[in-house]
């Protein structure tokens, strides 16, 4: 798994606010990357989904209808929050009438969980990651998968941008969306993070540190996430920011973190190797791990 950049990095997205691109291409959602408003990209979405290969003008089965009222709703819930946002505002994005929103979600909450349970669907590379077996090797991929999904996906995707203005404001309101978010990582991610950790340990991989296993992949999450935060205004904000080329320095500094011997990041993530090169020509007196 190469993390020297975005065109050689297989990004992997193991955290539930990472929903589906309903048969979008990446060419077409980048022409939306500057300068478009949320309506906008809600009338692209579903015009895209309305011209995808099969659809021959027909009209959109109940799945098909679902899936565009929940397109259109995305970028209302990110730029207006859950409570502001109406039902007819979702109609009028949507193009659909008031009736036909209750009809597929018989509530707004319906819809807002609805958007959130996308985020788990079909997700292949999810459910690979899933099946692995704890270990140093599996800690490794999860840590690429998450600085991936934050400083390669998001920065270049508006859709994945939409999607983390909605995780953010739900802080603001009374965090429903946030919290199906963490307490779906909580109950299938943590447990798989928590135990590759602790079996790297005890393989030698990894050294104890001050840290409690239990938290080492939330500090991970909230580290990416924050990260990730400066690219929403679509110009920079400080003095630094990190995208894709930061991919290998902030895995380093995760791994390390959690406390992964040289010699064990050597073996299973060799593209950090520079960082630990660095590291030790900057801190003479840095113990060596490993």
């Amino acid at each position: 798994m190469a993390l020297g950049g975005a065109t050689d990095c297989r990004c992997h997205a193991p955290f539930a606010y990472r929903l589906r691109k309903k048969g979008l291409s990446f060419r077409s959602t980048e022409r939306l990357r500057r300068h478009t408003s949320p309506c906008m990209v809600s009338k692209h979405l579903l015009t895209e989904q309305a011209q995808k290969p099969g659809a021959g003008g027909q009209r959109l089965d109940s799945s098909e209808r679902r899936a565009a009222i929940i397109d259109a709703t995305l970028p209302l819930f990110a730029q207006k929050g859950f409570t502001a946002t109406t039902t007819k505002e979702i109609a009028q994005a949507a193009g659909v009438s008031e009736a036909l929103i209750f009809k597929h979600f018989p509530s707004k909450a319906a819809l807002y969980e609805a958007i959130f349970r996308t985020c788990l669907d079909g997700d292949k590379e999810l459910e690979r990651l899933m099946a692995l077996p704890p270990s140093g090797d599996t800690l490794v991929q999860l840590v690429q998968g998450l600085v991936c999904h934050f400083l390669v996906d998001m920065p270049t995707d508006p859709a994945e941008r939409l999607r983390h203005r909605l995780f953010l404001r739900s802080f603001l309101e009374d965090g429903e969306f946030a919290r199906l978010a963490y307490t779906w990582v909580a109950e299938e991610v943590h447990p798989l993070f928590t135990a590759s950790l602790l079996a790297a340990r005890e393989s030698g991989d990894m050294v104890p540190t001050p840290l409690p296993a239990e938290d080492g992949l939330w500090l991970a999450e909230h580290l990416c996430s924050a990260l990730a935060t400066h690219c929403l205004p679509g110009r920079p904000v400080a003095p630094r920011s990190f995208g894709p080329q930061s991919v290998g320095g902030v895995t380093w500094f995760i791994l390390r973190g959690l406390g992964m011997t040289d010699a064990a990041l050597a073996r299973l993530c060799p593209e950090t190797k520079q960082y630990d090169d660095t590291a030790a020509g900057c801190s003479p007196t840095a113990d060596s791990r490993g």
